[in-house]
């Protein structure tokens, strides 16, 4: 039986059809194997080199250290992570604060806090930093100093529980904004 023009063409537009679909489903197995699962948010905090990419403002390392802060009370953190937390937030710190506060001591604090919060049943809720506007900044005897007023919220059986905390940051000689400390207060306490 011969086959007409028509026929042909209607052959080789379908041989050609199953080509391209074939090779369509060829390239999206091959692409799903080397697709990288997105990264968490503590993946992300954690990956961050800060010696190639420091928060450039004061209130943008405010950011990063209450994102630490999130996520050491937020999610289900294992030693190794909270340890790394505890590394890339002494990382933040101006080297003076750092001396003072050696990871092994800053390690077990961090501990016993977040026991703390879980014998009374705080879950960490969010936190507020103050406008970049409302940023406190002063020079005392050749250095730059900033204050960021945070506010970190909680809630347990009984309501929600404020923590506010005043981030002093000194500028170093490479220009970066590092922790120097904070002032703490209660709810209803005064400056």
């Amino acid at each position: 039986m011969a086959m007409g023009k028509h026929g042909k063409t209607i052959l080789t537009v379908i041989v050609f059809g199953c080509l391209i679909v074939s090779l369509y489903v060829w390239l999206g197995r091959r692409a799903d194997r080397k697709r990288v699962p997105e990264q968490t948010e503590l993946e992300k905090l954690l990956a961050k080199d800060l010696t190639k990419n420091y928060p450039p403002t004061p209130y943008s390392v405010a950011e990063f250290y209450c994102s630490l802060v999130e996520n050491m009370y937020k999610t289900k953190v294992t030693k190794e992570e909270l340890s790394a937390l505890v590394k890339k937030e002494r990382e933040l710190f101006d080297a003076e604060f750092a001396g003072i506060n050696p990871y092994e001591e800053l390690y077990r604090a961090t501990e016993k806090e977040l026991a703390a919060a879980k014998e009374k049943k705080l879950v960490f809720t969010g936190y507020l930093i103050e406008k970049a506007s409302n940023i406190e900044l002063w020079e005392k005897k050749g250095s730059a100093f900033a204050r960021v007023p945070i506010q970190f919220l909680c809630r347990n059986e009984k309501g929600n529980v404020y923590s506010y905390r005043g981030l002093i940051l000194r500028r170093d000689a490479d220009g970066k904004y590092r922790i120097l400390g904070w002032q703490t207060k209660k709810e209803g306490e005064e400056n």
